[in-house]
């Protein structure tokens, strides 16, 4: 026994010296001082059924360095096969998944990796909506016991719920971030640079590129969102497709492979305070209507440039991007009644909506300003203006028939300024009555009292905008 206890302590002496020469100390019970909860076991629940998705397209990526060669010889642009990679998550057991639409858009050939798994599996498209970025994807080979995520309710979300988001940002498969939610309705984001029906939910749980299509999860382990959006220039700043919007249209996507909206056929933009003034309005709450399309159900429901639209079936319109989120999600064939106000007075109006027409083309490139020139004074309003002419028409990228006075010089201290307008508006309409140039301007506006409203309609960058202001 005494060799036994002499060897354990010879043992022990080399542990005992190294004990004695750390500068450090250690505790014996590695126990945590505060029960905080760990993600790990959700963290398990959902990883299995997220998709990392390898896409090759073809087409032409106007970004590819490669174009400018071709461009310099004068040859045709060839269509560069282009690979990418994304996020997704399965929904349902048969192996249909939801991921962007921007990640799959294009593609001739969908691979796909399930949870921790090496083995690639085709899938293929089945349904895409550009206009909230969403996809729908199956995956091939028959399964009917594929691992699926269950959706939530982003409704009930609320500002500073813990949420999770899963994906592959950089190639970094399998990549876990946890944050709250920051905010909601956030409409001005636009992924990939593309205008849409957005209403993204705001989180500082990293979304970084690869993120893109996967799940944004609750504490429940239900999927809440589809990470979609990145802002590159902010740090903590994270964006998801509520999980709601995309409930509403994953059937028709399976059903029909795209998603049929229904809308008013008005454009509209926000109430600026100096439009609310000048229409008597109490705030700024409303969307203003700035056109209204020829034989949309807005034009038969007999909707004018200058309405401000306040409700939308009972619902307050807060600003105008609300009414295209409020007319899409209403249906196809709905009858819906408006509440706005006209030229100071309250109206209603019925209006049974349509389906939202396809919008073709891409993007246009912006128009330039007009050459500073003398052009007509029109007094107090600080603006000076001229004819539409084809100079001007080419420089403004103003359509061939269309008819006005373009502001060529602007005081940025004056009423017009003020008001919204800018240099290279076109003004078309004062107060409901067509200009067909600068002469015509001049004299609607000397027709005008001090003190009284002016309505202008106005041509700005492609678009029709609506302007008002009291005369000085």
């Amino acid at each position: 026994m005494r060799s036994i206890a002499l060897v354990a302590l010879v043992l022990s002496l080399p542990t005992l010296a190294a004990a004695e020469s750390r500068p450090w100390i250690e505790r014996a019970d590695a126990k945590p001082k505060v029960a905080i909860p760990s993600a790990a076991p959700l963290v398990r629940e959902v990883e299995p059924a997220v998709l990392s998705i390898y896409v090759e397209a073809k087409g032409i990526d106007m970004d590819d360095p490669r174009i400018e060669l071709f461009r310099g010889f004068g040859m045709r642009i060839p269509d560069f096969s282009r690979k990418g990679e994304g996020t997704g998550f399965i929904i349902h057991p048969d192996g249909y998944a939801l991921t962007n639409n921007h990640v799959v858009e294009h593609a001739s050939k969908i691979q796909v990796r399930v949870g921790a798994g090496k083995e690639l599996v085709s899938a293929v498209v089945v349904g895409t909506d550009p206009r909230t970025d969403v996809a729908l994807i199956k995956l091939d080979g028959g399964r009917k016991d594929w691992p699926a995520l269950p959706l939530g309710d982003s409704d009930a979300l609320q500002v500073g719920d813990f949420v999770i988001a899963v994906g592959n940002p950089f190639g970094l498969s399998q990549s876990v971030s946890m944050g709250i939610v920051s905010a909601k309705s956030r409409r001005d984001i636009a992924p990939s640079g593309r205008r849409g029906l957005y209403d993204f939910i705001q989180t500082d749980a990293s979304i970084n590129p690869g993120n893109s299509g996967g799940p944004l999860v609750n504490l429940a382990g239900e999927v809440v969102g589809i990470n979609a959006a990145v802002n590159a220039a902010g740090q903590g700043l994270g964006f998801a497709i509520p999980i709601n919007m995309a409930k509403r249209i994953v059937p028709e996507l399976k059903d029909k492979g795209h998603a049929e909206r229904a809308y008013i056929g008005v454009k509209v933009q926000d109430v600026r305070p100096g439009v609310a003034k000048a229409l008597g309005l109490p705030g700024t709450e409303g969307a203003l209507v700035a056109q209204v399309v020829d034989g949309s159900p807005g034009f038969k429901a007999g909707l004018k440039p200058g309405d401000v639209i306040t409700r939308f079936n009972n619902k307050a319109v807060e600003d105008s991007s609300d009414l295209p989120l409020l007319a899409a999600d209403a249906g196809v064939g709905a009858t819906v009644a408006l509440e706005l106000v006209r030229d100071g007075e309250r109206r209603s109006a019925k209006v049974k909506l349509a389906a939202m027409p396809d919008e073709g083309g891409g993007a246009r490139s912006g128009p330039s300003a007009p050459p500073d020139q003398a052009g007509q004074s029109t007094g107090k309003l600080g603006i000076k203006i001229d004819t539409l002419d084809d100079e001007l028409r080419a420089r403004l990228d103003v359509p061939a028939k269309a008819k006005g006075a373009v502001i060529v010089q602007l005081d940025e201290q004056g009423a017009a300024a003020e008001a919204g307008l800018q240099r290279g508006d076109v003004v078309t309409e004062v107060n409901g009555q067509k200009i067909g140039d600068a002469a015509a301007l001049v004299k609607a506006l000397d027709k005008i009292p001090s003190g009284k409203l002016i309505k202008l309609l106005v041509l700005r960058e492609g678009a029709t905008a609506f302007v008002a202001l009291i005369k000085p």
